[in-house]
């Protein structure tokens, strides 16, 4: 039994997907059943919070692997659904974090490397996943898209390889399916180097709609996210985060994905293609 979660976002549904479709049994951890409630007929459901140790180690028992998503800010709540998995024989992890993760300065990076460590330090089998740039991030510019034809860029001419969620997914299941491999961090990104404006190009002509960027500095990016009710510490990790960016910190590509794959990552625009009709 394969314990997901995060199943009702983009990665973990990816995740729960491709354990099912190479035959494994599946549970997933979600808050609210009905969001999974076309999953019923094909995997368990452990209904649950991650800042419940009890639910979460009923959850986790009798489980051979474990997908966790970055899903508990407060590190002792962390320290406590680790215990508890623990409790239940040991299974191995597989901890979705960030590129950032490798980044001391990055204040969203040690979000992630805190828990990193913390897992470490539990002595179970764990592997760690590190995504950078989403294609999924492009569903956070739909509001300006539809009211403005616009998608603001607080990063500059930084480039990033944009990664489908499907293939954090492959990245993901692979890591779950190689104990033998427990300890390795796994770097993941897409094929291609784009910046900002570059992709809103892509967006915009797939579409067949006309889309522009507005440059932005990340301090406005900041005021923008507060104003949309982001709390003040993630406003400014994220803010921080298009600094970097634009900086060139994530001006790199890893061959990951081809590796376990032996594919090439899916590109920008065939994501764009894939997904044309949630981003009109």
């Amino acid at each position: 039994m394969y314990l997901v979660t995060g199943a009702t976002g983009n990665v973990g549904h990816e995740v729960a997907e491709l354990l099912l479709a190479t035959g494994k049994p599946v549970r997933v951890f979600t808050r609210d059943e009905s969001k999974v409630s076309h999953l019923t007929e094909r995997v368990e459901i452990a209904k649950g919070d991650m800042t419940d140790r009890a639910s979460f180690a009923k959850a986790a028992d009798g489980t051979e692997g474990i997908f966790l998503m970055n899903g508990v800010l407060d590190p002792n709540a962390f320290r406590q659904i680790v215990a508890a998995v623990k409790a239940q024989g040991s299974p191995r992890i597989v901890f979705l974090s960030t590129l950032f993760a490798a980044d001391p300065d990055s204040p969203i990076g040690q979000v992630h490397k805190d828990k990193e460590d913390v897992l470490l330090a539990s002595s179970l089998h764990v592997s760690f996943v590190r995504a950078g740039n989403f294609m999924t991030n492009t569903f956070q510019w739909l509001d300006s898209m539809k009211t403005q034809g616009l998608v603001f860029n607080a990063m500059g001419s930084g480039r990033t390889a944009p990664i489908a969620p499907e293939d954090i997914a492959a990245v993901a299941t692979y890591a779950l399916a190689h104990p033998e491999k427990s300890g390795q961090i796994y770097e993941v990104t897409g094929g291609e180097l784009l910046t900002l404006p570059q992709q809103v190009a892509i967006l915009s002509r797939v579409l067949g709609k006309p889309v522009s960027t507005k440059e932005i500095t990340p301090a406005q990016a900041s005021e923008n996210l507060l104003a949309a009710g982001f709390p003040p510490f993630v406003a400014a990790a994220v803010s921080r985060s298009y600094a970097d960016i634009g900086s060139g910190k994530m001006d790199f590509v890893r061959d990951t994905v081809e590796h376990v794959k032996k594919a090439a990552p899916v590109t920008y625009e065939a994501w764009v293609a894939q997904n044309a009709s949630r981003l009109v």
